[in-house]
C-alpha cells in the first residue's frame, strides 16, 4: 500500500508540473553565528534558492560540521561529502597556485577592490589548473594582512628571531625576508591558543580573523603595513553543478561570478573597519600605522619574497603584471 501512495504522489507530481527541489550542502568552517557565515554565505544561499523557482534547497552546514578543520573544505567538495564550500586555499599548498599573488605585500589594499580583480584574473585565463575543476562561484581575497604580536613591532628589524605564523608558502615566505622565524601549520582556530602557550609570537592576521578565532584577546601589538591579502574561494562540485536542473543552474549563476565576489569583497571590508573599532575599544592594543617612508622601509625588506615568487612560477612576471594591471582596472569601482 505505501508503495502505491507513493507511486500515486510521484505520478501527481508529474502531472501537475511540479519539481522536488534538489537539496545542495554548503560547508563552512567557521561557527554558524561568525560573519562571514552568518553575513555573506547564508544570505547567499537564500537569495539563489529564491530565484531558482522552488528548484533548489541550499542547507548551511557551519561549524564544522561536515568537516572541522578550514584543510579539509577542499576535500570535501572533492569527495562529495559537500557540494559547496568556502575554500582558503593557503590550508592546501600547491592547489589554485596562481592566485597565491594575492598574498604578495603591497598589492592588495581592501578586499572588495582585490576580489573583483581576483575574478577578473579568472576572466581573462590567468588562473588555470585548479580553478577549472571546480564550478567557481566567487574568488575573493581579504583585506591585507599585517603584523600582530605579543611585543612592539615598529620596523623590519623588530620581527628578527620572533617565531611568527602565516597561512601558506607566499606569507611564510614574507616573514622569513622580514627575519621572523616563519611557521606554518597552524590554523586560525588554533591561533590564539598557540599564542598564549607561547609557541609562536604573532601573526600575519586581519582585524575580523583577530576577532572571530579570539586572537583579540592575546594579541597586544599590531603593525598595519599591507602585507598581502588571503586568497579565499566558494566553489562547488562541478559534476554536481552540471547534474542540476537548468532553472537551478540559472540561479547560481545569478549571483555568483563577479557578482557573488563584488558583494563578498564589501560586507567583507564592511565586517573588518567594524571589527577593528570593537577591538580597539575592547582591548586597546598598540596600533602603528606606519608612515610613508616607514612603507618604503617595509617594500624594500619584502622585496626578494616577491623576487622569490615570480621566479618559482612558469609565468610568474605574467600573472605578478596581470594582477597589476586588474587592480589598477578596478581602482574606481565604488
Amino acid at each position: 500500500m505505501k508503495k502505491i501512495l507513493a507511486l500515486g504522489v510521484l505520478l501527481a507530481s508529474v502531472w501537475s508540473g511540479t519539481t522536488f527541489a534538489e537539496t545542495l550542502r554548503f560547508s563552512s568552517f567557521e561557527p554558524p553565528a561568525a560573519y562571514v557565515t552568518s553575513k555573506i554565505l547564508a544570505p547567499w544561499a537564500e537569495k539563489v534558492a529564491a530565484a531558482s523557482k522552488g528548484t533548489l534547497e541550499i542547507q548551511m552546514f557551519a561549524g564544522g560540521t561536515l568537516g572541522r578543520s578550514p584543510a579539509q573544505q577542499l576535500k570535501l567538495v572533492e569527495d562529495g561529502v559537500a557540494d559547496i564550500a568556502w575554500v582558503i586555499p593557503g590550508y592546501t599548498p600547491g592547489r589554485f597556485d596562481e592566485g597565491t599573488v594575492a598574498e604578495l605585500p603591497f598589492m592588495v589594499t581592501e578586499s572588495h577592490k582585490g576580489s573583483l580583480a581576483m575574478w577578473k584574473m579568472v576572466e581573462e585565463g590567468h588562473f588555470k589548473g585548479d580553478y577549472e575543476k571546480f564550478k567557481l562561484l566567487c574568488v575573493c581575497v581579504s583585506t591585507p594582512a599585517f603584523i600582530g604580536a605579543t611585543k612592539e613591532i615598529n620596523e623590519p628589524k623588530d620581527l628578527s628571531g620572533l617565531k611568527m605564523r602565516a597561512p601558506g608558502p607566499t606569507q611564510l615566505a614574507v616573514l622569513e625576508a622580514l627575519g621572523a622565524v616563519p611557521i606554518g601549520g597552524i590554523t586560525a582556530a588554533t591561533l590564539a591558543e598557540s599564542i598564549s602557550r607561547g609557541l609562536i609570537s604573532g601573526s600575519l592576521i586581519e582585524w575580523s580573523a583577530s576577532e572571530t578565532f579570539n586572537a583579540d584577546e592575546v594579541l597586544t601589538h599590531y603593525n598595519t603595513a599591507f602585507l598581502g591579502a588571503t586568497p579565499m574561494l566558494v566553489l562547488m562540485n562541478k559534476a554536481r553543478y552540471e547534474a542540476l536542473p537548468a532553472e537551478a543552474r540559472e540561479a547560481i549563476d545569478q549571483f555568483s561570478g563577479e557578482t557573488f565576489s563584488d558583494y563578498f569583497g564589501k560586507e567583507f571590508d564592511a565586517y573588518v573597519a567594524a571589527a577593528r573599532e570593537r577591538i580597539e575599544a575592547n582591548y586597546k592594543p598598540q596600533v602603528v600605522e606606519p608612515d610613508e617612508a616607514a612603507v618604503e622601509a617595509w617594500k624594500a625588506a619584502v622585496a626578494p619574497a616577491t623576487e622569490k615568487w615570480i621566479a618559482a612560477h612558469d609565468n610568474g612576471q605574467a600573472i605578478y603584471d596581470a594582477f597589476g594591471k586588474a587592480l589598477q582596472a578596478v581602482e574606481g569601482t565604488k
